[in-house]
């Protein structure tokens, strides 16, 4: 019941956020045009299998996350970069199993509708710390990608599935 008020609590937050705040920043700055631009933006959900060494036993989580193209620091013909930011609950049985964080993110395509994903990035939640992460994508279409990752942070691992939407 604590994990489905969490998930409620986030999506409303994601909903409020992505119709009432992103369009406040995308609003013109001193006549330059937008400070964000609002077609960067996605958003995305994933549940996850995480573990840790020791006698826990592993557990599901889920996650609620954003993310914002940043076209202009693209490394490399054909490789996308981004940044992420978002809540993960990691679906252990104590106090704080979750928290915060937020990554820089390159992605490219490996054979048409496939793709390759790699993460790097900050646990700011009850894993405070850095957390690595890569795995394989594939476009549904334009707007919809599932992701499978497998990320490491300083004590939970997780094996995830993601779904970004982009707006």
């Amino acid at each position: 019941m604590r994990n489905i008020n969490k998930l409620m609590a986030v999506f409303a937050v994601t909903f409020f956020s992505t119709n009432y705040i992103i369009p406040s920043f995308a609003a013109e700055v001193a006549g330059k045009g937008p400070l964000l631009d609002k077609s960067k933006f996605s958003i995305g959900v994933g549940i996850s299998s995480n573990s840790v060494s020791g006698p826990i036993d592993d557990e599901v989580g889920f996650q609620v996350y954003g993310a914002y193209d940043l076209t202009k620091v693209n490394l490399m013909e054909g490789v996308n970069s981004s940044v992420e930011f978002g809540y993960m609950d990691y679906g252990f049985r104590r106090n704080n199993s979750g928290g915060i964080w937020t990554t820089y993110v390159v992605d490219g395509a490996i054979s048409g509708n496939l793709g390759w994903v790699a993460r790097l990035g900050l646990d700011l939640g009850d894993d405070s710390g850095f957390m690595l992460g890569a795995g394989a994508g594939y476009a549904i279409n334009e707007k919809m990608n599932l992701r499978l990752e497998y990320v490491v942070r300083d004590e939970v691992d997780s094996l995830q599935l993601n779904y970004l939407y982009h707006m």
